[in-house]
C-alpha cells in the first residue's frame, strides 16, 4: 500500500514539473506568434493548454494573464477585463495573494489607460505609487511611470512629465529596449506642447526605428497615429494627412478588426473542446476515488464495503452529472450574453473610430469622394475601409448597409 501511494506521489510530481515547463513554453510561443499578429494561433494556445487535466491554480492565473493580454491588444477591453477577474479568482488561491492583487491592479490600469478611461487608470497608477511598486516586476513599473508621464502631460505639469518619463525611458534602454516606442510616443506629445519642434521630430525618427527593428507593426501605428494628431492640433493638415496615409497603410497589415472577429469565432469553436477536456478530468478523479475506496472496502468486509461503494459512487456520478449540467447551462448563459442584443444588428461588430466616422457620412447619402475630402483621405483609403466594413457585416453593397440600420 505504501509503495503505491509513494508510486502516486511521484507521477503527481513529474506531472507537475512537466506543467510547468509546458507553461514557459507557451509563454514564448504566445509572445512570437502575437508579436506576428497571428492572435488566433495566441488564443489556442491559451485554450488547449486551460483544457489540459491536473493543471495547478497558479497555472491558470498565468494563462488567465496571458488570454487578457491578447485581448488587450485586439482592442477588446471588456474580454481583458473579464479574464484579468479569472486570473484574480485563482490567483488567490495560491499563497502570494498580495503579489496577485498588485499584479492584477496593474494590469487593469493598463486596460484602462488603453480605454482611454484615464481617471480610472490614474486612481490605480496612485495606488500602486503609493506601495512603492511592491510585488511588480520592472516592465510593470516600466508603463506605470510611461502612464504616470502621460497624467502630468495631460495636467500641464511638463517638468514633471519630462522627469518621469527619462526614468521610463532609462528603464527601457537597460532592460526592455523592445518596448521604447512607447517611451517615445509620449516625448513626442511633451516636446510639441512645450514648443520643442526639432526634439519633436528627432524623437521620432528615433522612435520608429526603434519600432522597425523589433517589427512592431502596432507601435509603429501608435507613433504615426501621434504624428497626425500633433500636426492636426496645429491645423497642419498637410502634414497630417501625410502621417494619416501611413496610418492607414499600417492598418492594412495589422487589421485587427478581423483578427479579432476570427478569434472570437475560434473561441466559441473550442468551447466544445475544452468542456470535452473537463469533462475527462472529472471521470478521472472520481475513477482514482472509486479505486482507492475498493482497495480499502476489500481490506475490510469486502462484500458490505462494494455495496456501500457503488451507492456512493452513484451518488457522487448524480452530483457530478448535475454540476456539469448547471455549468454547461452557465457557460451557454455567458455565450448568449456575449452575442449581439438584437437591439441592432450591427451592435455585435467591433469597427474602428475612421470606419464609423464613414458609416456615419455613408447614412448622410455622401459619395466616395465626399467622404475622402471630409476625412482628408484618398479615395482608395474609402474604398479599403468600405471593403473591410462590407466583408464584416457579409454585405456587398452600401444599400445593404443602410437596411441595417434602418431595420
Amino acid at each position: 500500500m505504501k509503495k503505491i501511494i509513494t508510486l502516486l506521489l511521484f507521477i503527481s510530481t513529474l506531472s507537475a514539473f512537466g506543467n510547468n515547463r509546458s507553461l514557459k513554453k507557451l509563454t514564448h510561443e504566445i509572445e512570437v506568434s502575437t508579436n506576428l499578429g497571428n492572435h488566433e494561433a495566441s488564443i489556442k494556445l491559451v485554450c488547449n493548454f486551460l483544457a489540459k487535466p491536473n493543471i495547478t491554480s497558479a497555472e491558470r492565473y498565468e494563462a488567465y494573464l496571458l488570454k487578457s493580454a491578447i485581448y488587450r491588444r485586439l482592442y477588446k477591453y471588456e474580454h481583458a477585463l473579464h479574464f484579468l477577474d479569472l486570473a484574480l479568482k485563482e490567483g488567490l488561491k495560491g499563497d502570494n495573494g498580495a503579489a496577485v492583487e498588485q499584479i492584477i491592479k496593474a494590469e487593469r490600469s493598463f486596460v484602462y489607460f488603453d480605454k482611454q478611461e484615464f481617471d480610472t487608470s490614474e486612481k490605480l497608477t496612485v495606488q500602486l505609487e503609493a506601495t512603492g511598486y511592491k510585488n511588480l516586476e520592472p516592465k510593470y513599473i516600466l508603463f506605470l511611470y510611461t502612464q504616470k508621464g502621460y497624467f502630468h502631460l495631460k495636467a500641464k505639469e511638463y517638468s514633471a512629465a519630462e522627469e518621469i518619463l527619462n526614468k521610463a525611458y532609462n528603464l527601457s534602454v537597460q532592460y526592455f529596449p523592445a518596448e521604447l516606442p512607447i517611451i517615445f510616443g509620449k516625448q513626442i506629445e511633451l516636446y510639441h506642447h512645450t514648443g520643442n519642434v526639432q526634439k519633436r521630430d528627432s524623437t521620432y525618427q528615433a522612435a520608429i526605428q526603434s519600432a522597425r527593428k523589433t517589427g512592431n507593426i502596432k507601435y509603429e501605428f501608435y507613433l504615426e497615429e501621434i504624428m497626425k494628431n500633433v500636426f492636426s492640433s496645429t491645423k497642419d493638415y498637410k502634414n497630417a494627412f501625410f502621417h494619416q496615409q501611413k496610418c492607414d497603410s499600417l492598418f492594412s497589415l495589422y487589421n485587427s478588426n478581423i483578427n479579432s472577429s476570427k478569434v472570437e469565432l475560434l473561441e466559441q469553436q473550442l468551447k466544445t473542446q475544452e468542456y470535452n477536456y473537463s469533462s475527462q478530468k472529472k471521470h478521472y478523479i472520481l475513477l482514482t476515488i472509486a479505486v482507492f475506496a475498493v482497495l480499502l472496502l476489500l481490506l475490510l468486509f469486502i462484500t458490505y464495503k462494494l455495496y456501500k461503494n457503488t451507492k456512493l459512487k452513484n451518488k457522487f456520478i448524480t452530483e457530478e452529472n448535475t454540476r456539469i449540467q448547471n455549468e454547461i447551462k452557465y457557460h451557454l448563459q455567458l455565450t448568449e450574453q456575449a452575442q449581439p442584443s438584437g437591439k441592432s444588428k450591427l451592435d455585435g461588430f467591433h469597427f474602428t473610430e475612421r470606419q464609423l466616422q464613414i458609416i456615419e457620412l455613408l447614412k448622410k447619402g455622401k459619395s466616395n469622394k465626399e467622404i475622402a475630402a471630409e476625412l482628408f483621405i484618398s479615395d482608395n483609403t474609402v474604398k479599403y475601409h468600405l471593403k473591410i466594413i462590407y466583408n464584416v457585416l457579409n454585405i456587398k453593397q452600401r444599400n445593404e448597409l443602410l437596411i441595417l440600420y434602418a431595420s
